[in-house]
């Protein structure tokens, strides 16, 4: 269990389910929360309570993990890099594909946020990939429920505007299009 607190900032999703892909771990559930600070402190921060696996040996030292996860946040780590490298060495096999993922709202789902639930075969940097995506639209992630069941990935993400409103229905249909397309190519 991986327990990370850290300034609400663009980039956390992505950064750590990154960092998490390079050293080769697995997420079996992950949760995320934003927390505002209280009365006078302005901000919030992030808070991430991973559940993992090792693909292959053991888990990596913590303080390599925090490392990276620094570097990551600060842009000297090129998390898409690493995980491209990592793929280009391992080809998929032949003939093999993955079904499409399908990326829906929920629209009723929440008051405060909109809910864009993600099902897909899972694989390696897949949350890194949907993180991005999310941070492309320029959305705010409010909270995330990540889970993985054997081969598949089942993953909701509460998400606001800039300004803390849920998406309009056309907004939110327009990220979760980007978001299929990404997990497409």
């Amino acid at each position: 269990e991986l327990l990370i607190a850290v300034p609400d900032q663009p980039g956390v999703l992505p950064a750590v389910a990154g960092v998490l892909a390079v050293h080769r771990l697995t997420v079996r559930t992950a949760e995320l929360s934003a927390l505002d600070l209280p009365d006078g402190v302005e901000g919030s921060v992030l808070l991430l309570n991973w559940r993992v696996a090792a693909q292959y040996g053991s888990l990596p030292q913590a303080a390599r993990l925090r490392a990276d996860l620094v570097r990551a946040l600060d842009g000297s780590l090129d998390v898409a890099g690493r995980l491209a490298e990592r793929d280009a060495a391992y080809p998929r096999r032949r003939g093999v594909v993955a079904p499409p993922a399908r990326v829906t709202v929920a629209s009723a789902a929440s008051r405060h946020a909109t809910v864009i639930e993600v099902r897909a075969q899972d694989a390696p940097g897949l949350l890194f990939r949907i993180g991005r995506a999310l941070e492309d639209a320029g959305v705010r992630m409010r909270s995330a429920h990540v889970s993985t069941l054997g081969a598949n990935a089942v993953d909701a993400f509460y998400v606001t505007d800039a300004k803390g409103a849920p998406l309009s229905g056309g907004e939110a249909a327009s990220v979760a299009r980007k978001l299929e397309e990404t997990l497409r190519g």
